[in-house]
């Protein structure tokens, strides 16, 4: 009989659901602080070298003097014994008043935006990780397991996801790199894909709401690692068996399943980055956890 899609679907803690779908809200991309603030840099340098030329020329003052002159005229803090005599350098003056406060105060007010920016950023960046750390612990690292296990390469990864190196740098560029540049073999008749989709329909839920969380806009690759995990389930759940499929159809989901396993890969190595530089109790777990490492144990015993 074909089991319903929605009978799979567990019920998720309603804290973490209001957690997932409230932690954030869009803001700006960088981009565009860094181009308004070199903007400003520009237009202020070319004020003073401007108002430096005209003092020097219509007023005769040496370099230092016409320099000195043009950032007390920008900064209209007062002129003291030093002060633009002739007509046109009292034109000047207003110029460079004029161009080079708003220049200035443009450029301070982007600096405070941009530290203010980065601020957000770095908030926001670690309530995404946390979202990642939510789908580790309820969806990933148990898939990963299954995946790694039904892995013909699962060897290369083991050396490569294991050992010394990788405990001291987990997310380094080259391991980052490797697993960038590497190709994913898993034959889905390898797996029980029955257990598999009853697994993912159960989480379906959650995978649901991380999508929605607006935060995950700056994380790329973990949205694309949701969408690929749901359009896997939901390849699944569209099969009432998978014991009769013809070669063409397993070749399907295969590229389905080896698109989840190396996006999964990736992602959970950056998670490891992540907890080892800010929570090491929790990388200590998932080092003893490692689906990788033959020898892992939860159990602490040295």
């Amino acid at each position: 009989m074909r089991r319903k899609n929605g009978a799979a679907c567990r019920a998720v803690p309603q804290g973490w659901v209001r957690f997932i779908t409230h932690a954030g809200r869009p803001f700006h991309q960088m981009g565009s602080y860094e181009r308004r603030l070199q903007a400003y840099i520009v237009l202020l340098f070319s004020v003073v070298v401007v108002g430096v030329a005209g003092f020097s020329v219509l007023e005769g003052f040496s370099p230092l003097d016409s320099f000195y002159l043009t950032i007390v005229t920008i900064a209209t803090v007062g002129y003291g014994d030093l002060h633009p005599a002739t007509e046109a350098g009292k034109v000047l003056a207003i110029v460079v008043i004029v161009a080079g406060v708003g220049c200035f105060v443009g450029l301070v007010a982007n600096v405070v935006e941009h530290v203010a920016f980065r601020k957000e950023r770095a908030r926001r960046r670690q309530k995404t990780m946390m979202l990642v750390g939510i789908f580790f612990t309820q969806v990933g690292t148990s898939l990963l397991a299954t995946c790694a296990r039904a892995d013909p390469g699962r060897q290369d990864l083991a050396r490569l996801l294991s050992g010394p190196e990788f405990v001291d740098s987990p997310a380094s560029d080259g391991i980052t790199g490797a697993l960038s540049s590497r190709s994913s073999h898993i034959d889905c008749r390898a797996l029980d894909l029955a257990a598999l989709r009853e697994a993912l329909g159960g989480k379906i839920e959650v995978l649901s709401v991380l999508l929605q969380n607006p935060d995950l806009e700056e994380h790329s690759r973990f949205t694309d690692l949701l969408q690929a995990l749901l359009h896997l389930w939901q390849e699944l759940s569209h099969r009432d068996e998978f014991s009769c499929l013809p070669e063409t159809d397993t070749a399907h989901l295969s590229g389905d399943l080896n698109r989840v396993y190396g996006l999964l890969v990736v992602e959970w190595v950056v998670y490891l980055g992540h907890l080892k530089r800010h929570y090491p109790y929790l990388y200590s777990l998932a080092l003893r956890t490692n689906p990788f490492d033959d020898n892992a144990s939860v159990v602490i015993r040295d």
